[in-house]
Parts: C-alpha cells; sequence; structure tokens
C-alpha cells in the first residue's frame, strides 16, 4: 500500500520523480499478486526515490532533507527487510 501511496506523491512532485511514480505503480501491482518482477521493480523504484532527494537536497538542510526522505527510506526498509525478502523468496513467482 506504501509504494502506491509513494507512486501518486512521486506522480505530483515534477517530472523526473513522474518516472519513478509511474515505475512504482506496476510495482505494486507485481507484489500485489505475487510476482518476483514486481518486488524488484519496487526496490529499484524506491532506491531510486531514495537517492533523488539526496541528490537535490544536499546535505546542508537536514530537517529538510529528513522529512524528504521518511517514507522513502520505509519503503525501501520495508521491501529490503529479511522476512519480506524471505517470503517473496518463498511465494513470489
Amino acid at each position: 500500500m506504501l509504494l502506491y501511496i509513494e507512486g501518486l506523491f512521486s506522480l505530483v512532485r515534477g517530472e523526473i520523480p513522474l518516472l519513478i511514480g509511474v515505475a512504482m505503480f506496476p510495482a505494486a501491482w507485481g507484489i500485489a499478486n505475487d510476482r518476483r518482477w514486481g518486488w524488484r521493480l519496487g526496490i529499484g523504484a524506491a532506491a531510486v526515490n531514495v537517492i533523488m532527494p539526496i541528490q537535490w537536497y544536499g546535505l546542508g538542510s537536514p530537517m529538510t532533507l529528513a522529512f524528504a526522505l521518511l517514507f522513502p527510506i520505509v519503503l525501501l526498509v520495508l521491501l529490503v527487510h529479511p522476512v519480506s525478502r524471505e517470503y517473496q523468496r518463498i511465494w513470489f513467482k
């Protein structure tokens, strides 16, 4: 669900995040339907979504960067968590 929400937020942020947001919707659909490619696409989109705010804001304003990275980091951590990885390894096609 967080992948859908973050995808929606990425759609309204601008041109470059629009591409990330467009990638998050099929990834969320793939994860919901137990597809391994959806999980991999979700990890890739979440990783790019973490890297981009760091490039935009830099390390000069820590509070702005912290708020910009709150949901993207949570999303990435949830996708690469060992329990999530084990679940997709066993059940995804």
